[in-house]
């Protein structure tokens, strides 16, 4: 009985973790698109702001399926028996910077204060991006220490993925210097038209950054909850 709530339970997590990394990579898909059509100027403000809120989103799911797969990891490793304790310090960043992107970008969806909303959301998203680089490698060793994984092996590991948390540094990084960019090419008294549409074209550049980096990193999380999924429905076959 308690054998078929575990297979049931962790079934349930694994749920979580791919539909949160599904709605990642298919978010990071729709910020590139949504970001290219503004910078061919097609409504360029308008789709800055979605884009914006569909970045909120995305950093949002990445955030908890990543808690649910710590979730799932404490679980396996404790048996259960401390089901109650909360892991929230290690999701509360990528969280609350998508649930602040999102307020953002509705704000600036109703014209209110877009030209700073719009690059502060770039830069906020960009530095989450940074502190949060290495929650994936991490929590590959995590699991690879619990299964007793020989050191060679970890290491492999740790060298495929480092790469991939300094790409994600890098745009991070990228993305908030161009957030601060845009702010500072605010338009004053008397500035030209080009300039004072210099703060959007910055913003849109960095939310395709943005958004190139959370596919990369949905698309690498989806990949790998579709074969732990393949494992779970032959070990239910046998």
């Amino acid at each position: 009985m308690s054998t078929t709530f575990e297979q049931r339970t962790e079934r349930s997590l694994l749920e979580v973790e791919s539909s949160g990394a599904a709605v990642e990579t298919v978010g990071g898909l729709a910020v590139i698109v949504l970001s290219i059509l503004g910078l061919a100027r097609l409504a360029p403000e308008f789709l800055a702001a979605i884009a914006g809120i569909v970045v909120g989103v995305s950093i949002f799911a990445q955030g908890t399926a990543v808690a649910a797969e710590y979730h799932n990891l404490f679980s396996r490793l404790t048996g259960g028996a401390l089901e109650a304790v909360e892991l929230g310090a290690g999701m509360s960043v990528e969280v609350m910077a998508g649930a602040g992107a999102i307020v953002l970008g509705i704000i600036a969806l109703v014209h209110i204060a877009p030209e700073i909303l719009l690059p502060a959301l770039v830069i906020a998203v960009g530095a989450t991006l940074v502190l949060s680089a290495g929650t994936v490698q991490r929590l590959n060793g995590l699991k690879m220490a619990a299964a007793e994984t020989p050191a060679l092996a970890q290491q492999v590991m740790r060298t495929a993925t480092g790469g991939a948390a300094a790409g994600q540094v890098l745009a991070g990084i990228a993305a908030a210097v161009l957030g601060i960019i845009a702010l500072a090419s605010l338009p004053t008294a008397g500035s030209s038209a080009a300039a004072g549409g210099a703060w959007l074209t910055l913003t849109l550049v960095g939310l395709l950054v943005l958004g190139s980096s959370i596919l990369m990193s949905g698309g690498s999380l989806l990949t790998r909850f579709v074969q732990m999924f393949g494992r779970e429905g032959q070990r239910a076959g046998s």
